[in-house]
């Protein structure tokens, strides 16, 4: 007689849970035992009873009744919380009844040899570092859609059960089956890997995707990386209020080094314009002193701040908000950060977006200089659009600085975002100076335009070295908007979204 791994798995894991029940003391009476029917009746808006002369078959049928139920392991873990909030069968049975739940969904006979290989899997001595990985591989297994995972998640085997309540988008694998490939793609044990692929590659034939394990487009995104350090994007987005135009929603993503967007949204803060420049502050100080907890703190070689700010906002010298530092004197934030802008209207511009991506695609090109707006004669923008229909051209330099919609300057912009153009430059003062066509071009002539926001951030240190007596400097007033169409932060799914569009 053939036995069914999967009706073993299922028996084991409501046998671990109704031993766990037993163990908890205030189940241990009928009273607290009716108590917890009660409740969960309550809940599920349904009686739930005990059935059964003895304690042991009571708890039999209270665990199959709720397993048939989806969601019904959890709440009757809440209700027992609600009972014994301290008790510590609690953590354990939340865990079988994840467990439960990623079975079901995913069910296989491998299951019980899954979980030991999964339970096996180490990905680094240090917690904080353990985290860190696992927040990665999340990252990667949901596309960048994963939020701040649970503190239970702090193993490879939690993670995957908490990836296996995520559904698969269209065309994609479920995330946790993401998670196993790149697990597999990583390990130097190669029996272990090579069993984690077959386990993958039997789940993939039982849903038919066997073509997206094929494919496997998320594999170079986990590959080591060959620079020794790493950087981090913080990217800050900033919503008007519609109605008070002293109000704004500070948004913030953290992004590690790497191509596409894999950022994990860390807040949403609904303050007054006033007390922004206060809150970006705290928020990169909290960064800071989570990074320099962690065992390799030393290859954080650099934060980069990002700021998508609407039209009307985007001639702010956000490189010169100040950082605070341990005596009384704050230092702009251009001294430790390249700090780059974004167009709040572009990211919500899906129209565009096509062009966007692929003008990006072009940065890398030798075509290096940038297309000048004309600063004489009439406007021709039906004759910019046809000049910017070059596929080269990938950088555009205002006639003059940014100001109302009315102005000039904004609808060269907007002619730039509808080629798809992802960089312009301007002088916060005066477009037309000497000082600022000499630094533009240096910039360009410098280099590959990818490198473009390095040699910003070092203008800018430069112009805090330079003395007053020494006249303009460039990096004081030389702004430059860089939208990477690779990463792309999601809008707010609620709230009073963002003014104007392009």
């Amino acid at each position: 007689m053939v036995v069914d791994q999967g009706v073993n798995t299922q028996l084991r894991l409501q046998g671990e849970i109704v031993a766990s029940l037993e163990r908890c003391e205030s189940l241990r009476a009928e009273r607290g035992r009716t108590e917890l029917v009660s409740v969960l009746s309550d809940v599920l808006g349904e009686p739930v009873s005990l059935e059964g002369p003895e304690v042991h078959l009571q708890f039999v049928s209270l665990v199959r009744w709720c397993c048939r139920r989806p969601g019904g392991l959890h709440q009757m873990v809440d209700c027992l919380r609600l009972l014994e909030p301290h008790s510590p069968e609690i953590a354990r049975l939340v865990e079988l009844g994840d467990e439960w739940a990623a079975y079901r969904a995913l069910p296989t006979g491998d299951w019980d040899r899954l979980a030991k290989a999964l339970r096996s899997v180490r990905l680094s001595d240090d917690p904080f570092e353990e985290r860190r990985e696992l927040r990665r591989l999340a990252d990667v297994a949901t596309d960048g859609h994963c939020d701040d995972l649970p503190v239970r998640c702090r193993s490879v085997w939690s993670l995957f059960l908490h990836l296996a309540d995520h559904n698969a988008g269209s065309g994609a694998l479920p995330p946790a089956m993401v998670l196993v490939d790149c697990l597999a793609g990583r390990l130097e044990d190669s029996a272990l890997a090579a069993e984690l692929r077959r386990y993958n590659w039997r789940l993939a034939e039982k849903f038919e995707v066997t073509d997206l394990v094929e494919q496997a487009r998320w594999r170079n995104e986990t590959e080591a990386d060959d620079d020794d350090s790493d950087v981090v994007h913080l990217v800050f987005e900033v919503d008007p209020d519609p109605v008070d135009q002293a109000k704004v929603v500070l948004s913030h993503w953290l992004s590690w080094k790497g191509s596409g967007w894999h950022g994990r949204r860390r807040g949403d803060a609904a303050i007054r314009r006033d007390d922004l420049e206060a809150e970006v502050d705290r928020v990169i100080a909290e960064l800071e002193a989570e990074l320099g907890v962690t065992p390799d703190a030393e290859r954080v070689s650099s934060i980069v701040v990002e700021f998508a700010l609407p039209w009307e906002m985007i001639n702010t010298a956000v490189e010169f908000w100040p950082k605070a530092s341990p005596s009384d004197v704050s230092v702009p934030l251009a001294v430790d950060h390249p700090v780059l802008v974004r167009s709040l209207e572009r990211t919500r511009a899906q129209r565009y977006w096509l062009v966007w991506k692929q003008r990006w695609s072009a940065i890398s090109g030798e075509a290096a200089r940038p297309y000048w707006s004309r600063t004489n004669g009439g406007w021709d923008l039906t004759g910019m659009a046809v000049e910017l229909n070059d596929t080269s051209i990938v950088s555009l330099v205002l006639s003059e600085p940014p100001g109302d919609r009315r102005g000039r300057a904004w609808h060269e912009a907007a002619m730039a975002f509808r080629a798809g153009i992802p960089i312009i430059i301007w002088d916060r003062e005066d477009c037309s100076s000497s000082h600022f066509h000499e630094a533009v071009t240096r910039l360009f002539a410098a280099g590959e335009v990818r490198r473009l926001p390095d040699r910003l951030a070092q203008l800018r240190r430069e112009a805090l070295l330079a003395n007053d007596s020494d006249g303009p400097h460039a990096g004081r007033s030389l702004a430059v908007l860089w939208d990477d169409a690779e990463r792309l932060p999601e809008p707010l799914t609620s709230g009073w979204g963002s003014q104007g569009g392009i």
